[in-house]
């Protein structure tokens, strides 16, 4: 059985509606996986019995300090090693349990990731991944964790996407295309210009430049761009469904409710911190208890397709 340790404490709506999520991941799918809630032990086990949850599926894991979501990400290792946050990732690197998850800050979230679990082989850096909405099964990478990349970083992200797409939708040799402002070799900046030769020259499946316009097509089953790009296109996303949803509501349809589902962030969880020895996800700093829930079934099936592990052995030839 697969255990996860949460950051109770992480997140606009902690404790109350990420304890709420844990609970519902619990009855939504029981015997799947074990839970550990880290946080004050007194406040955890006050939400618990609100909840009348008495179940052993759920294990409350004392750690005193809060990590606020406007705190260095540098300095809450140090200043804050007992807290929510830093025991969920602490608990993985112990091998309690095999999946961490937080709702909080996530700078700090990548750091004690980095720090705690470090990064697989000669990758420089971490991206994370998000599953976007599209017509098909679609993982966009990098979502924020990084400015300023590279054209070789960009070309590990390609490769990490890559073999996310392969294990999360079950693709064999996904496409992979580079966010650009053209389709032309030639067009966007030097650094975009160069990883696009990177990439053509790799063995990967890439299919060349998509434009922002083309990202929902399914022209591709990975599109890897900077991290700044990347969390520009994420706030768009979101700001678009936000706008859809205050002037339309539900649409009670199949078209309606498909478009529902694929684009209220909470039916997708968390994102994947991909390149790292481990399996860290960063849900929602706004997370409510349906996308709590949703963000632990998503950690569930990142560390049993163990994504980890086969970045390791196909990109080093190493174990994570």
């Amino acid at each position: 059985m697969i255990s996860i340790a949460i950051d109770a404490m992480g997140g606009d709506h902690a404790p109350k509606q990420i304890v709420e999520g844990a609970v519902l991941a619990q009855k939504e799918n029981p015997g799947l996986f074990k839970l550990f809630l880290c946080g004050p032990q007194d406040i955890i086990a006050a939400e618990l019995k609100r909840l009348n949850y008495t179940a052993s599926d759920i294990e409350v894991f004392h750690a005193p300090d809060i990590v606020g979501m406007d705190e260095s990400p540098a300095a809450v290792l140090k200043t804050k090693p007992n807290s929510s946050l830093v025991a969920c990732v602490a608990l993985q690197k112990k091998g309690v349990v095999q999946a961490s998850v937080s709702a909080g800050n996530s700078g700090a979230m990548m750091a004690a990731c980095l720090m705690l679990l470090g990064r697989v082989g000669n990758i420089s850096r971490p991206a994370i991944a998000c599953n976007i909405p599209a017509k098909k099964p679609l993982v966009m990478l990098d979502m924020g964790a990084n400015v300023d990349e590279k054209p070789q970083v960009l070309v590990d992200f390609a490769t990490c996407g890559s073999i996310y797409a392969e294990k999360s939708f079950q693709l064999e040799n996904p496409r992979v295309g580079l966010l650009n402002m053209g389709e032309e070799e030639n067009k966007g900046p030097d650094v975009i210009q160069e990883t696009y030769q990177l990439l053509k020259n790799s063995p990967l499946n890439f299919v060349g430049n998509i434009e922002a316009r083309d990202i929902f097509s399914g022209n591709a089953d990975v599109i890897v761009t900077s991290g700044y790009t990347g969390n520009v296109v994420l706030k768009l996303i979101e700001g678009f469904y936000e706008l859809h949803f205050e002037t339309f509501g539900v649409i009670d349809s199949e078209s309606g409710r498909d478009f529902q589902e694929k684009w209220d962030y909470r039916n997708h969880g968390g994102a994947l911190l991909l390149g790292l020895k481990g399996t860290g996800v960063i849900a929602h700093g706004c997370s409510d208890a349906k996308a709590i829930s949703t963000a632990i079934s998503y950690a569930h099936g990142f560390a049993k397709n163990k994504i980890a592990e086969s970045i390791a052995e196909r990109y080093t030839g190493e174990q994570a």
